[in-house]
């Protein structure tokens, strides 16, 4: 990723009524499923298959939610998750991984972590706890 899509430029936040998620997935058929899941909760979905695709996005439009695999063509999603929640922090995220136990246990206080092959039950329920979490934080204060 360049410097001009990791900066924290005057980026368009999330809209209150449009709930906008982010997928990034490298095999289309997950992507596919994760992106039907997240619309069926409400959200309007856009999905990438590179690291560098997501930067694009996130230089463009900030989302409610980043759905984020792990183990990627171009990259570690885990990796690049941090940087872009240290540019912009608060944006709640769901790691949907076949990577080690080892890898998946550094990522579990960022967000809530599906395992592959995953349960729909199991994603929707990670879905609601990382968009939710932000919220508890706001009313605890």
């Amino acid at each position: 990723m360049d410097e001009q899509t990791a900066s924290p430029v005057p980026v368009r936040p999330p809209d209150a009524e449009e709930q906008r998620a982010y997928v990034l997935e490298d095999d289309p058929d997950i992507a596919a499923l994760e992106a039907d899941l997240l619309r069926q909760l409400g959200f309007s979905v856009v999905v990438c298959n590179r690291i560098v695709e997501l930067g694009d996005l996130m230089a463009l439009a900030l989302p409610h939610l980043l759905v984020v695999d792990v183990m990627l063509p171009d990259g570690d999603g885990g990796d690049i998750t941090e940087l872009l929640r240290d540019a912009w922090p608060g944006i709640p995220v769901v790691f949907v991984s076949a990577a080690s136990r080892d890898r998946l246990a550094e990522l579990a206080p960022t967000g809530p972590i599906v395992a592959k092959p995953f349960d729909i039950e199991v994603f929707t329920r990670a879905v609601l706890e990382a968009v939710d979490a932000p919220r508890r934080l706001q009313s605890a204060s």
